[in-house]
């Protein structure tokens, strides 16, 4: 048995993906932040430099025209105390500092810095070049031409906010920013946590299922979750162990029927076996029969008495392999299991072989004959059942994981292949949820709890609305679907959810089944005391053998045609079911490669 201990792999892949992810995009949100605000910044100390520049070279212009620059240091020397700029100077024609804010370099020349790099802002020149403590400086150049007079040219340097003091203006609200994408990443955490956990006890059970080889038969757990996923799936589970026979490590029926043979060979021993349902028989050393119950005879099928004759000719036809398997090994037991024929049936019987006294050849053998025909058209239900119920529950979660991991890892521009994939998750998420649905209403039929609630209800609303919910389906595949509503439905006392989904099931079976551009016919009106709905296809069509078990749970016909299309074998059960508790029935005609028609008749009281 399987440790429930197991780590759960889903909900941490899915949470772990998720902060990584989230984490991400907040450390892409907090950089591009960064960036933002040193542009930002950049800008703004620019755009007021260049104001301050204007402001100050026209006042430079007036004080040349009036005093003849006798004010041009104090107004340089204020500006610089403003604390906008670092140094502010003017240049005659000849490239020598006439003023500057540093009055040791009055009279030097006025050569380019090192690594300077030209630029331009408008009207306004200037050079950018690196600063002695890190950073950049800006010197911007602006001519101070006046009438009459030669040209000088005013500098003014500035320097670039820093990438170091932008992060330092930035730390001051970092808290704050972090904070509450912060808050929201955890109820994320918390709330996929909830919506994944009772999904992976689901996905573990079905991984182990998959991995397991065919000719093994699965054992699921039960979930201890909670939610509707893992209450439909504790019901599968509950079924399976319904449909699966007791298997017992050693079966001692044979040798306790060895011992009782020998301790007493007749008498009440003997009336006891005659009872017994299975077959019994005691062979000698040869095989041959010298005890036999009645039911042996009718086992194998067998009129004649059946003392004196060898009990393997008996049986019938056998494989090379069984018959060497119960003819040798006198000292051993022996089972073997053999298909036979009783008339147009066919049968499984176990048959058994135990040495009467262990260890002594020579004593004869008991054998039983048990059949065990329902045994495994359980284990073979079983079986259908499990990989029907694994590739339904399994492929829409697949599905669902694989979308959700696309757009997470993937950087959508398209805002509709977004909702592209979003709608494909809704509908494999409404997929799995219909399953689901079925599950639940064939376990409340199979315990009887299935019920209706009749109420008065518009037959003309309820079948309008039904070929609604299937027009865009028939659309997808060109079907012709003509809808013939009789004009005098009236009311009836229906349960109008049930009697939908059985209609829409119907509909929505003729359509998957039906090539593209075939015809599908839907058809109601009103006979006397009952509705009758019929629903007509040229589609595939069912073989004649196959028609009297179409409405067996999780029957799959053996056409490919239709193994291909996705399918339960749930809805219509489900739909016969509905139908007789309105008292009504549901039939089918159909004729392969012709296509099928499914008629329902219910009374409207």
């Amino acid at each position: 048995m399987r440790s429930s201990s197991k780590p759960i792999g889903l909900p941490r892949r899915v949470v772990t993906l998720y902060l990584l992810f989230s984490l991400l995009a907040v450390g892409s949100l907090m950089f591009g932040a960064y960036f933002a605000t040193q542009a930002v910044l950049v800008n703004r100390t620019t755009g007021s430099a260049l104001s301050q520049i204007g402001r100050i070279a026209a006042a430079l212009k007036l004080d040349r025209v009036q005093t003849g620059g006798a004010n041009a240091s104090e107004l340089l020397a204020d500006l610089v105390a403003s604390g906008q700029f670092l140094t502010g100077a003017i240049v005659d024609e000849h490239g020598v500092y006439l003023t500057h804010t540093d009055t040791g370099r009055v009279g030097a020349p006025a050569d380019d810095p090192p690594g300077a790099e030209p630029f331009n802002w408008g009207s306004v020149q200037g050079l950018r070049f690196p600063g002695p403590t890190g950073g950049w400086i800006d010197e911007y150049r602006v001519p101070l031409a006046t009438t009459g007079q030669p040209p000088h040219s005013l500098r003014l340097t500035h320097p670039e906010p820093r990438p170091l003091d932008t992060l330092a203006q930035c730390g001051q609200y970092a808290a704050i920013a972090i904070l509450g994408p912060m808050v929201c990443i955890g109820l994320g955490v918390w709330f996929i946590s909830r919506m994944v956990s009772p999904l992976s006890a689901i996905d573990r059970e079905l991984v182990a299922i998959a991995r397991l080889p065919r000719d093994h038969s699965p054992s699921p757990s039960t979930a201890s979750q909670d939610g509707v996923a893992a209450i439909g799936w504790n019901r599968l589970v509950d079924h399976v162990e319904r449909l699966t026979p007791v298997d017992d490590e050693r079966d001692d029926l044979e040798i306790h029927l060895a011992g009782l043979m020998q301790a007493d060979s007749g008498g009440r021993a003997r009336d006891t076996l005659e009872s017994l349902a299975e077959g019994v028989a005691l062979t000698d050393v040869s095989g041959r029969i010298e005890f036999a119950n009645r039911a042996i005879a009718a086992l194998l099928n067998t009129d004649s008495a059946v003392e004196g004759t060898e009990l393997l000719e008996l049986v019938g036809a056998l494989d090379e392999d069984t018959r060497d398997t119960l003819a040798e090994a006198r000292c051993e037991s022996a089972v073997a299991e053999l298909p036979v024929a009783v008339g147009d049936e066919s049968r499984v019987l176990r048959v058994a072989r135990n040495p009467l006294r262990s260890g002594d050849s020579g004593g004869g053998h008991v054998w039983s004959v048990r059949d065990i025909t329902q045994q495994k058209l359980a284990e073979a239900s079983r079986d259908q059942f499990i990989n029907t119920a694994t590739h339904e529950l399994r492929t829409p979660l697949a599905n669902i994981k694989a979308y959700a991991e696309t757009l997470v890892t993937c950087d959508f521009q398209d805002v509709e292949e977004q909702k592209q994939f979003c709608n494909t998750i809704n509908d494999e998420a409404t997929r799995l949820a219909r399953f689901v649905d079925d599950l639940l209403s064939i376990s409340s039929m199979e315990v009887g709890s299935l019920a209706i609630d009749r109420q008065k209800t518009n037959v003309m609303r309820l079948m309008e609305e039904a070929a609604e919910k299937v027009r865009t389906l028939m659309r997808g595949k060109s079907i012709d679907f003509d809808v013939q509503l009789g004009e005098k439905l009236g009311e009836a006392l229906f349960d109008k959810d049930k009697v939908l989904g059985m209609v829409v099931n119907l509909l929505g079976n003729a359509a998957k089944y039906t090539p593209d551009s075939g015809t599908v016919t839907f058809t109601a009106v009103r006979q006397e005391d009952a509705i009758k709905i019929e629903v007509a296809d040229t589609g595939v069509g069912i073989d004649e053998a196959e028609q009297p078990k179409v409405f067996e749970k999780f029957f799959r016909s053996e056409n490919p045609a239709i193994r291909d299309e996705v399918g339960t074998g749930l809805g219509l059960p489900l739909a016969r079911e509905i139908a007789e508790l309105h008292r009504g029935e549901l039939t089918l005609e159909s004729t392969l490669g012709e296509g099928s028609v499914f008629t329902v008749i219910l009374p409207v009281q």
